[in-house]
C-alpha cells in the first residue's frame, strides 16, 4: 500500500478524481493483486462476546463497533476474516443467576422485558450477598456444580435462560447492523478444561498449591508468573476454557492472527492467557503479540431519565432527540413516513462516530449535545455531508458525466477544490494508518476533515452556475468525494443516507 500511495500523490488533480470514480469502493485499499495476496490469510476477531442474560451495556457497544470496525476493514483489505461473537453462558455467575430465578423470578415480567428483568433478579441477589447472606454462593456453587455433572434439571433451566437471553441480543444486533460469521459459547469448552490439564500434565507444567488448586508458571522478563487453573474442587475456570478455546481455534481456522476486543480493564487475563499458551510447544510464538485490543470505558453516559447505562435505553434517547429535531428543522428533507427510520439511523450514526473517534486506549467522557450536533464533527455532520453530495446529483441528474470529456487541473483552479482533492487522495494513507494501529479515530477524523473541505467547495464551487468543462469537473470531484465518504462511514458500520 506504501508504494501505491507513494505513486499516486504525484497525479494531476483529474486523474485523482477520475481514478477514484473508476475505483469506486475500492478506492483507498490497495490494489487488486494486494487484497487478492491477502485473501490467502486468515485473521479471528472475536467482539461483543456479551454475558448471557445481562443487557447490552456500553462497554458491550464499544466492543461490538469496534471489533466490528476491524472486521469489515480487514476485509475490504482483502483477508479471509472470521467474525467470531463468544458468548460467557458457564461458570458460577450462572448458578448466582440460576438462584436468583428461583427466588425472585416472575415469569409476566420475564416475557415483558426479558433482559432487564434477569438483571433485577441479579442485582438482588447480590444485595443479599454484600449484605452477608453466606448461603447464596454456596447454592449458586452447588448450582453449577449441578451443570458441570449434567443435572438434567439445572441444564434445562440454564438452555430456557439462554435461548431467551439469544432471542434478545439478536435484535439488538439487528438494530446496531452487526453480524457475525460464528457464535461460539463458552459451554461449547465446558468440558475441554480436562483436556487443556492433560496436556499440561503431560508437559510436566501442571502443578498444584497447598490448597489444593492447579496452576500453570510462565515467565515474562525476569519475573515468574503463576496461574490458576483448576479450582481446588476439580471445576474448571474461565481461563482454562479460554484456553481450550484458543486450542480449538488454531486447529480450525489455521488463522495467521487472531484479535480480541475487550475492555482494557481484562488486561491481566489476555497476558495469562498468553503466557500459559506459549508454554506448550506446538503454540509457542505463534500468538500475535497485539491479540488483546483493549479499550477505554465511557464516562458520564446518562439519559434524561436517570443514571441508565443500558445500549437499548442509549439508543431510544439519541432516535428520539433525533426524531424531535427533523420535525422542528427547517431543513428536514424527509416525509413524515420517513422519519423514523432517519431517525433511528441518525441516532446510531451519532453514537458509533462518537465512540470511534476517540483513541480506543482513552476512557472518553459522553457528551449528547456534542454528539447529536449537526454543524460540528459528528456522525450527524457526516449524514448531512452525504446527504448535500446525494442532493448534487439529484439536483443535477439530467447532466450527463462525460467520461471521455478531457479535464485539466485549471478545472480545479480554486484552492478549496485543490484542497479537497488532495485530502481525498490521502485516503489510503488513513486506512494505511488506521490498519497499522488498529485505530477507528483515524478514519473518524479524516472523514470530519473530509467533510469540512467538500463545505468549503461547494462555497465556492457553484455546480449551478457552472458550465461545460467546469460543470463535469466539479460534479465529477463533488462525486468522487461522496464514494470516500461513503466508503469511510460503511468501514466505520454507518449507513449513509441519501437524504436527512
Amino acid at each position: 500500500m506504501k508504494l501505491t500511495y507513494c505513486l499516486r500523490k504525484f497525479l494531476s488533480q483529474h486523474h485523482v478524481v477520475r481514478h477514484i470514480r473508476k475505483c469506486g469502493p475500492s478506492y483507498g485499499f490497495g490494489d487488486e493483486s494486494n487484497r487478492l495476496e491477502n485473501a490467502k490469510h486468515i485473521v479471528v476477531v472475536e467482539y461483543s462476546s456479551p454475558n448471557i442474560a445481562k443487557p447490552f451495556h456500553m462497554g458491550h457497544l464499544r466492543s461490538t463497533i469496534l471489533g466490528n470496525f476491524l472486521a469489515t476493514l480487514y476485509e475490504r483489505l482483502g483477508w479471509n476474516v472470521i467474525r467470531l461473537n463468544y458468548l460467557g453462558d458457564w461458570g458460577t455467575q450462572f448458578g448466582v443467576l440460576a438462584v436468583a430465578f428461583k427466588k425472585y423470578g416472575d415469569e409476566e415480567k420475564l416475557k415483558e422485558n426479558p433482559l432487564q428483568h434477569l438483571f433485577d433478579i441479579y442485582v438482588n441477589i447480590n444485595k443479599e450477598k454484600s449484605l452477608g447472606n453466606k448461603e447464596i454462593d454456596k447454592a449458586a456453587l452447588e448450582m453449577f456444580k449441578r451443570m458441570e455433572s449434567g443435572d438434567p434439571e439445572a441444564l434445562s433451566m440454564w438452555q430456557r435462560l439462554k435461548d431467551i437471553s439469544l432471542q434478545e441480543y439478536d435484535k439488538m444486533y439487528e438494530r446496531l447492523g452487526v453480524k457475525f460469521t460464528e457464535q461460539h459459547s463458552e459451554s461449547m469448552y465446558k468440558d475441554a478444561g480436562v483436556s487443556v490439564i492433560d496436556r499440561l500434565k503431560k508437559e510436566g507444567l501442571f502443578k498444584k498449591d497447598d490448597m489444593g488448586k492447579g496452576y500453570v508458571e510462565f515467565k515474562t522478563g525476569a519475573k515468574t508468573i503463576p496461574v490458576v487453573v483448576l479450582k481446588s474442587d476439580g471445576t474448571s475456570l474461565y481461563i482454562t476454557r479460554e484456553i481450550a478455546a484458543l486450542m480449538d481455534r488454531f486447529e480450525r481456522y489455521r488463522f495467521e492472527k487472531i484479535h480480541y476486543v475487550v475492555e482494557n480493564g481484562q488486561h491481566l487475563h489476555f497476558e495469562h492467557m498468553y503466557g500459559v499458551i506459549n508454554t506448550l510447544p506446538e503454540y509457542k510464538d505463534r500468538l500475535n503479540a497485539d491479540l488483546h485490543v483493549k479499550f477505554g470505558r465511557v464516562e458520564g453516559m446518562s439519559t434524561r431519565q436517570g443514571n441508565v447505562v443500558f445500549l437499548k435505553d442509549i439508543l431510544d434517547e439519541a432516535r428520539n432527540r433525533m426524531t424531535q429535531t427533523l420535525k422542528t428543522k427547517s431543513t428536514t428533507r424527509v416525509g413524515p413516513g420517513e422519519i423514523a427510520g432517519t431517525a433511528e439511523e441518525l441516532g446510531r450514526s451519532a453514537i458509533f462516530a462518537q465512540d470511534l473517534s476517540q483513541q480506543r486506549l482513552k476512557p472518553y467522557a459522553f457528551d449528547w449535545d456534542r454528539v447529536l450536533n449537526f454543524n460540528q464533527d459528528s456522525g450527524v455532520f457526516l449524514q448531512y455531508c452525504h446527504s448535500r453530495l446525494c442532493s448534487i446529483e439529484r439536483m443535477n441528474s439530467e447532466v450527463a458525466i462525460l467520461e471521455e470529456m478531457v479535464l485539466e487541473d485549471e478545472h480545479y483552479s480554486v484552492q478549496q477544490a485543490a484542497d479537497l482533492i488532495n485530502h481525498l487522495q490521502e485516503f489510503e494513507q488513513a486506512v494505511e494508518r488506521s490498519f497499522s494501529t488498529l485505530e477507528p479515530y483515524v478514519i473518524v477524523r479524516y472523514l470530519y476533515a473530509l467533510c469540512h473541505k467538500v463545505n468549503a467547495a461547494y462555497k465556492v464551487c457553484r455546480v449551478k452556475e457552472a458550465q461545460d468543462a467546469k460543470l463535469q469537473a466539479y460534479l465529477q470531484m463533488f462525486n468522487a468525494s461522496r464514494v470516500v465518504l461513503s466508503s469511510g462511514m460503511e468501514l466505520l458500520g454507518l449507513r449513509p443516507l441519501e437524504k436527512m
